[in-house]
């Protein structure tokens, strides 16, 4: 069989990702969060395997908490539906959504394992990226600014569990790369707006009728995501 194609994308900036599923996974296990980073790479992997794995299987998961009003839940549904309805693949086979107390590496690490025993995935997706370059400063309550704990510094490619690789593609690069990627797949209105990326606190949220829905502009995930894009 050929081997299966890199894309190599850059951005204005100089970072660089390579793009491509490793022979020879078929069943893939994508970690989608309703934000803008796991957004866009679910679309570019619905789109890298209709092209070149036309008999993947692809399982997504998501975690919510009750200290951000579960949004996650919901707004992957918004993530998930919008991708399903511009590519109208079959690839998709489940999403399971998982509720904790908090962000909690091991419980995903379990639910990986899970998705291992019920579908058989050898392969999975996580959207974790960099924080901006130590010179740019947030005005925030949460101030995010110090290098990355220890688990962020993880290689791009490494086996988490046996049987199990986890990619994590924008490991290497900041939302600075997310940004150009909508921009280069013209993904900016098609489904940037069906994201979330504010991590503000249920207790703090006045959105009505529906709670969770607007872009509070003040913690820190907003002022990145200004950042990067010039808008929420």
């Amino acid at each position: 069989t050929m081997q299966r194609p890199t894309h190599t994308y850059t951005d204005d900036i100089g970072q660089t990702i390579e793009f491509t599923i490793p022979e020879p996974h078929t069943k893939i296990c994508m970690n989608i969060s309703g934000g803008a980073d796991s957004a866009i790479l679910l679309w570019m992997l619905i789109n890298y395997c209709e092209e070149h794995i036309p008999d993947a299987e692809i399982h997504v998961i998501t975690s919510a908490n009750p200290i951000k009003g579960w949004y996650n839940a919901k707004w992957s549904t918004s993530v998930l539906d919008r991708i399903l309805e511009i590519t109208k693949t079959t690839l998709i086979k489940s999403h399971y959504t998982f509720y904790s107390t908090d962000q909690i590496r091991e419980e995903l690490d379990d639910v990986e394992k899970m998705q291992q025993d019920l579908h058989g995935i050898t392969f999975t997706v996580h959207g974790t990226n960099q924080n901006p370059p130590l010179d740019i400063k947030f005005d925030t309550k949460n101030n995010r600014h110090k290098p990355r704990d220890p688990g962020h510094g993880r290689p791009t490619l490494y086996e988490s569990a046996p049987g199990i690789t986890r990619w994590m593609p924008v490991m290497g690069v900041d939302k600075r790369m997310i940004a150009h990627l909508y921009n280069h797949f013209n993904m900016l209105e098609e489904l940037l707006p069906y994201t979330r990326s504010c991590e503000q606190h249920a207790e703090e949220n006045m959105d009505t009728p529906s709670w969770m829905v607007t872009h509070c502009g003040e913690c820190w995930w907003c002022k990145e995501r200004e950042w990067a894009f010039g808008r929420y």
